[in-house]
């Protein structure tokens, strides 16, 4: 046979050889342009240059937008579209046909979608950058397929689950970031996996375990990363183990923040390389790392605030040390003779004593310095003229007496001045108010007299105020300040916030007022102002208060949108155009409203009244009826404040209301003349659930009710005002309450308008005077059988919940305070922590001090009514809300050894928008009597939250047991959507939840109790089935019941 030619062979072979290339064009072309299809692209410019090939030509597509070619191959290797302004639901299967790429980026847009299994078959993948978009669900585990992975980002997303198994795969790994997510796991195992690893960044999501692990599985790790980033997770346990911190050899950056770390730290000394090192907001004691302070380390930045470190602060000779943050620990001693170099010193909120003379020798490079909240005593030294870079300086409650110093005006840089809650007197500085610099100034609470010194541009006195000043917050108010309001208060057309409420300020308040554009918050209280309110048209302005002056005339049109209480009490000749103030629903005039507007204001009171009336008399009928229909199935009481006659039938106040404010102080208990009809709902549900009524024959302006707690009482100022209205008695004529123990004893009416007694701490971020808390406007945001909580908003803008207790429930002094410290010592990521608590001379001024968190209970998000205003909550956040739960007790039962005592879905706040479980009222019954136990406890029995063990005992007590039965009928709450205190007819006659569950259990229909929102999903069923289990032993009787613990490792072996 005859040989081919060369020249063919040769034509066969490049033929062959061009063939791949061709093919490698034409796929990636189709699997663009298919990408393509789910990309919404606003502006149509960015992948407008996305066309097919003219003429079927087929190469590949180096001029579309984003698309990087290989010069060589002619394949795509990169695609970038990162901070496009693009959006669309993405499909990512169809990336799997670009088989030679190697960067991802996505980054910046408003992509959604989840990530398919099949990227992990796109082995060329070196990058891939998802970040700031909202990709969810799961990072699939086949991710860790990608062995050539180098750089991995997908950070601000909405991913949840367990993070992708067999990382330890990554071998080439360098940068893993998945910040802000809701990603969970135990970061002790996730950890050990990462190999050869420089950048890892944790933060902003939901990983628990501890660090502390074995050493050995920390080796990898350890030997090569720079950057660790874990804050704001969930992980408990000690610091790294001293072995284990000898591994991180090149460390440049460790940041733990919001955890709950606790424990002391070990030696640092073997950190060379570290430059940054945050460790706020955990619970760490002990001695401060003296070595970090030292010019043989190297760092940059610390913060180690908010935890519980103690002793004294070194002298800080580092020469390196910029940012030093030790603010909210309780270190004691004096003030450090030396800072080095730091630029931003903060080392408030601890017991530092000694005097400011020492800021003499601090040097000039400082600009932040923070000694708020500390004992310091004297006065501000005229000698430090050295602080030539000083942008801000807090000297707040530092006990500074005497003169302001001409100093204070000369510092070139000076932008934020507070020296509020101190003893200083004398007039205020006027080069204060000239300054270039100065954008807020704090003088608040202290005893400066005089003039404001604002002199009239007309003036040829003292020093005029600049065409245009830059202050946006000015804060004068309770001082002892007299004269006018300058009319140049209008020059200053930066304010966003003026405050001169309690002082003795007079004259009329100028029109230029109206000039100040921007203003948000305005408080002109507990002055001597006379004449008309100006026109102010500011649509910004949010708080506006002028109550406690003499005022007169009409109430601009424009301010009428503002409470009751932004004008009264005081102002006794001001008028409302329409006879009332519209903003928070008001229907009572405010004195000296003129007879004019007499007849619509009754006639509003009695179209009020009358439907007032009917809706008592309806609920009080379906009470009745809810009490005889449980009675009948051999129950006792009825379930009230948990589902039928809670919040999810009368909703939070509407949109707009604004709640009548209250004094904590004020212990008349009377309502307020300008209760809204949302208050009024709150009343009627009250009385259903403590079996008080008001007279049949009041209006609802005359509705009093008598408690041991302060509910809707009236208006707080800085004057009391005498008591118009006596309190109402229970009406007897209704059926009695099933649990009299609730009904409050008769309460004296009393004239007191201010808090005496002991206000005690348990740590130092937030402090206060009872004075304040005195002033503190509140709301009502809920009512049980241990008192009124409430929402104070103080002067200062830290918003608290205050637990007030009911008269007869505490034990004595002596056991309350012992008590009280111990139960307020609790620190975890799953419990509302207590700030303090008040001993008071009165019998019913006993309470709790807690931090105000946003959030809904468990309970509104299971049982709420419709319209629906919470999302249905899915199985995995019903599961993550269960391990919450389940942590927070494993922490009180071993850590504090304290057991709850009072669980229910009604204390568990779902808080953020991972709904993050936090556990209330926790530990109440080590504050009580006996009897006060006792009640308690039988009101969980009515409820279906207690234990058989404890229902005949004749004093029982909470127990650890108990709690974890309580626990069980929550989760069983959770995966039915039904009561505990819910009677649920079936084959066998009527049963309540717990019963009804162990039956379907028994007879194998557990499915049947699912909540059918939740159930369908194969994925699903099999965690239902497992949570079902969990919960069926919780409620098994008390020798076979499992510990926290137990529950706990149960709870966390079970994966989505």
């Amino acid at each position: 046979m005859d040989q081919p030619p060369l020249h063919f062979l040769f034509l066969l072979f490049l033929s062959v050889s061009l063939l791949p290339s061709s093919i490698s064009d034409s796929d990636d072309i189709q699997s663009l342009l298919e990408f393509k299809k789910a990309i919404v692209d606003p502006t149509g410019t960015v992948l407008s240059s996305w066309a097919p090939p003219a003429n079927n030509i087929q190469s590949c597509p180096s001029n579309w937008v984003g698309i990087t070619c290989d010069a060589a191959s002619g394949a795509v290797i990169g695609l970038n579209l990162s901070n496009l302004n693009l959006s669309g639901e993405l499909k990512f299967s169809p990336l799997i046909g670009l088989h030679y790429i190697q960067t991802l980026s996505l980054a910046g847009n408003a992509f959604t979608g989840r990530l398919v299994p099949g990227l992990g078959s796109m082995t060329s993948l070196k990058s891939i950058d998802l970040s700031r978009n909202q990709f969810y669900g799961p990072v699939p585990d086949r991710i860790t397929d990608l062995s050539g992975l180098e750089y991995l980002n997908l950070s601000g997303n909405n991913f949840t689950q367990g993070y992708p198994a067999s990382l330890y795969k990554l071998q080439n790994l360098r940068h893993l970031d998945l910040r802000s997510n809701g990603i969970w796991g135990d970061i002790g195992e996730l950890l050990s996996q990462l190999r050869n690893i420089e950048h890892v960044d944790l933060s902003g999501n939901s990983f628990t375990g501890a660090i502390s692990v074995d050493p050995s599985n920390l080796t990898s790790l350890g030997n090569t990363v720079k950057y660790l980033n874990l804050s704001y997770n969930r992980i408990q346990g000690n610091f790294f183990s001293r072995e284990s911190v000898g591994m991180f050899k090149n460390l440049e950056q460790l940041d733990l923040g919001y955890n709950a770390l606790t424990g002391e730290l070990p030696s640092l000394a073997s950190w060379f390389n570290l430059r940054v090192l945050r460790l706020g907001s955990n619970q760490f004691f002990g001695l401060l790392p003296q070595e970090i302070f030292q010019s043989s380390f190297h760092l940059i930045e610390i913060d180690l605030s908010r935890n519980g470190f103690t002793g004294s602060l070194p002298n800080i000779i580092s020469t390196t040390l910029k940012i030093l943050n030790l603010s909210s620990n309780s270190l004691s001693g004096t003030l450090p003779a030396s800072i080095g170099s730091c630029v931003y010193l903060d080392l408030s909120n601890n017991q530092l004593t000694g005097d400011l003379t020492v800021l003499q020798n601090w040097g000039e490079n400082l600009e932040t310095i923070d000694l708020s909240s500390n004992a310091l005593s004297g006065t501000y030294p005229e000698s430090l003229s050295n602080l030539k870079n000083i942008a801000t300086l807090k000297l707040s409650n530092t006990s500074l007496t005497g003169l302001l110093p001409s100093v204070l005006g000369t510092y070139p840089k000076l932008s934020v001045l507070d020296l509020s809650l101190n003893k200083l007197t004398g007039p205020i500085l006027p080069s204060l108010f000239s300054s270039l610099t100065v954008t807020s100034l704090n003088l608040s609470r202290n005893g400066f007299n005089g003039s404001i010194p604002i002199q009239s541009s007309h003036s040829t006195e003292s020093l005029v105020l600049p065409s245009y000043s830059h202050l946006e917050i000015l804060d004068l108010s309770s001082n002892i300040l007299t004269g006018n309001l300058p009319p140049d208060i209008g020059n200053m057309q930066g304010l966003r916030i003026l405050n001169l409420g309690r002082n003795n300020l007079s004259g009329m308040l100028p029109p230029d007022l109206a000039k100040l554009t921007l203003l948000e918050f305005l408080d002109l209280s507990g002055n001597r102002f006379t004449g008309a309110i100006p026109d102010l048209q500011q649509k910004a302005l949010t708080y506006f208060n002028v109550s406690s002056n003499d005022l007169s005339g009409t109430v601009p049109r424009t301010l009428e949108r503002f409470p009751y209480s932004s004008f009264f009490p005081g102002n006794p000749k001001l008028v409302f155009p329409d006879g009332v103030p519209t903003g928070n629903g008001n229907n009572l005039m405010g004195p000296g409203s003129g007879s004019r507007h007499m007849k619509s204001a009754v006639r509003v009171a009695l179209i009020i009244g009358c439907v007032g009336s009917l809706i008592l008399l309806i609920f009080a009928g379906i009470a009745l009826y809810m009490i005889r229909s449980q009675e009948l199935c051999g129950r006792h009481g009825f379930k009230s404040r948990d589902l039928k006659f809670g919040r999810s039938i009368f909703g939070s106040r509407s949109e707009g209301s604004v709640p009548a404010p209250i004094s904590f102080s004020n212990d008349r208990l009377l309502t307020s003349h300008s209760r809204t009809m949302s208050a009024q709902k709150e009343l009627l549900a009250d009385t259903i659930e403590f079996g008080y009524a008001a007279d049949p024959n009041s209006t609802p302006k005359e509705m009093g009710l008598q408690r041991s707690t302060p509910d809707m009482v009236e208006l707080s100022s800085p004057n009391p005002v005498q008591a118009s209205n006596q309190v109402q008695k229970p009406n007897q004529n209704l059926d009695p309450d099933p649990y009299p123990f609730e009904q409050a004893p008769e309460q004296q009416v009393d004239q007191t308008d201010r808090l005496v007694g002991d206000l005690t701490f348990l740590d130092s971020s937030v402090i206060f005077t009872a004075e304040e808390l005195s002033r503190a406007p509140a709301e009502v945001l809920g009512r049980s059988s241990h008192g009124t909580t409430y929402k104070a908003t103080l002067e200062n803008g830290h918003v608290m919940t205050v637990k007030w207790l009911r008269v007869g429930l505490v034990k004595n002094k002596k056991e309350f305070l012992k008590e009280a410290k111990r139960v307020g010592s609790v620190r975890h990521p799953n419990v509302v922590s207590w700030r303090g608590f008040y001993w008071g001379p009165k019998e019913q001024e006993r309470f709790i001090i807690s931090d105000y968190l946003m959030g809904e209970s468990l309970s509104l998000y299971l049982y709420e009514s419709t319209p629906r205003r919470y999302s249905r909550l899915s199985v995995l956040q019903r599961l993550r809300i269960s391990i919450d739960l389940a942590r927070a007790l494993l922490y009180l039962h071993q850590e504090k050894n304290l057991p709850h005592g009072n669980i229910k879905p009604t204390n568990v706040l779902l808080t953020g928008p991972d709904l993050t479980a936090k556990l209330t009222d926790f530990g109440l019954h080590r504050l009580m009597t006996s009897t006060g136990i006792t009640e308690q406890i039988l009101q969980l029995g009515a409820v279906g939250y207690r234990a058989p063990e404890l229902a005949d005992v004749p004093k029982p007590v909470p127990s650890f047991k108990a709690d974890v039965y309580a626990f069980g009928v929550v989760v069983m709450e959770m995966l039915t959507r039904k009561s505990a205190g819910e009677i649920i007819s079936g084959q066998v006659g009527a049963v309540d939840l717990t019963d009804w569950v162990q039956l379907c259990s028994r007879e194998g229909r557990g499915p049947d109790c699912f909540d059918r929102d939740i159930t369908g999903l194969e994925e699903n069923s099999r965690v239902l089935d497992e949570l079902l289990q969990i919960s069926l032993r919780c409620i098994s009787p008390v020798n076979e019941r499992p510990d926290m613990k137990v529950v706990v490792d149960e709870l966390c072996s079970i994966t989505i």
